[in-house]
């Protein structure tokens, strides 16, 4: 049943970022560049940390591919510049990284990373809140459908396999709850003409 779960995770990821990246060419949602740099980046460094401790799952490899297609798509046409919040969260990002690389200690840098990690769902976050329409609702909460397969997948409760799924659920949450709540309170946006 759980590696049923852990794939069907995989299958949700690979869903969810087939329409996040349907809305970003089609204009309908604007990713936020330093998120999505941070969650390819970070993806890459947790699922070799993942590798290494011999505890991965579905989604962290969907996810890892998408993130990179998501953050090349974002340097055209998402969100444009980078505050002063998206740089610091960047740089806690990068620190993450080097602490993984002087401990070399896999399930250190799946801690590290993670943490990072989240901090990268910031700036999404803010996006979201201030206009819920940036992002794209149907494939958050694909996103979400995945988190929650990945986390009653984890065949493990130890750190090495349950920490990833339980960040990503936490980061779905936290987004599309926001987009939910939001998109109620924000009457939507007149369509723009030329």
């Amino acid at each position: 049943m759980k590696e049923t779960l852990s794939v069907l995770s995989g299958v949700f990821c690979l869903a969810a970022y087939l329409f996040y990246l349907r809305a970003v060419l089609s204009r309908k949602a604007k990713p936020v560049r330093a998120s999505w740099l941070i969650w390819a980046g970070l993806n890459s460094v947790t699922l070799g940390g993942m590798l290494a401790s011999g505890a991965y799952n579905g989604q962290i490899i969907a996810a890892t591919l998408a993130a990179w297609a998501v953050f090349a798509l974002s340097i055209r046409l998402g969100k444009p510049g980078w505050s002063k919040t998206d740089r610091f969260c960047l740089a806690l990002a990068v620190l993450g990284i080097i602490l993984w690389l002087v401990f070399r200690n896999p399930v250190f840098g799946i801690v590290a990373s993670l943490v990072a990690d989240f901090l990268g769902a910031i700036p999404t976050a803010i996006s979201a809140w201030h206009d819920p329409t940036r992002e794209n609702k149907l494939a958050w909460a694909i996103f979400w459908l995945g988190g929650l397969s990945a986390t009653l997948a984890v065949p493990q409760w130890t750190l090495a396999h349950a920490a990833q799924p339980l960040v990503f659920f936490a980061e779905e949450n936290l987004i599309l709850g926001i987009i939910l709540f939001r998109s109620r309170l924000t009457p939507p946006r007149r369509p723009e003409t030329n």
